[in-house]
Parts: structure tokens; C-alpha cells; sequence
């Protein structure tokens, strides 16, 4: 797998999330291993039922995510991620 290195703006490489990268690792380790069909699968069992709206604080700073979607939206945010989790990983 190739590594993702994280830049600041000076271009200094940084880590606040290893273990959540290292996660992200194993969770693609183990879809790339899988057929289509039961990557399909493992993501209609794992999807996130509830809108996806959190804080966290990274280098002191503290990041609030809040989401809205489309009702009109060609896809679901579930097919979408599908989709681009897919095309990477073929």
C-alpha cells in the first residue's frame, strides 16, 4: 500500500490521527481483499445510520463538521463513497 504523508503549510510532515490511520490502513487492507459483491456488502452492514455531524480538536484547534445533503442528488452519500472507494481500490 502506498503511505500518505500529511503536510502542514510550511511542508513539514505531520500526525495527529496514527491510530486513526493505521485504521484507515487496516479497513483497506481488508476491502481490497474482498470481491465486489462482498464489499458491497460490508459497507450496506457498516453504514453510518445518522447524520454525520461531529467535533474534533487537532493541534488545539477545535474542528466542527456539520453535514446537509441534496434531497436531489443523483446518488446517496453511500453510493458516492462506494463509488469512489471502489474506483480506488480496482
Amino acid at each position: 500500500m502506498t503511505d500518505v504523508i500529511y503536510l502542514d503549510e510550511y511542508g513539514n510532515a505531520v500526525d495527529d490521527g496514527i491510530e486513526i490511520h493505521a485504521a484507515i490502513e487496516e479497513i483497506t487492507d481488508i476491502l481490497a481483499a474482498m470481491t465486489k459483491a462482498e464489499r458491497m456488502n460490508w459497507f450496506r452492514k457498516t453504514q453510518y445510520p445518522y447524520p454525520i455531524n461531529f467535533e474534533t480538536e487537532i493541534g488545539g484547534t477545535v474542528y466542527t463538521v456539520s453535514t446537509c445533503f441534496d434531497k436531489n442528488a443523483s446518488e446517496s452519500l453511500e453510493e458516492k463513497t462506494q463509488r469512489i472507494i471502489l474506483k480506488r481500490i480496482d
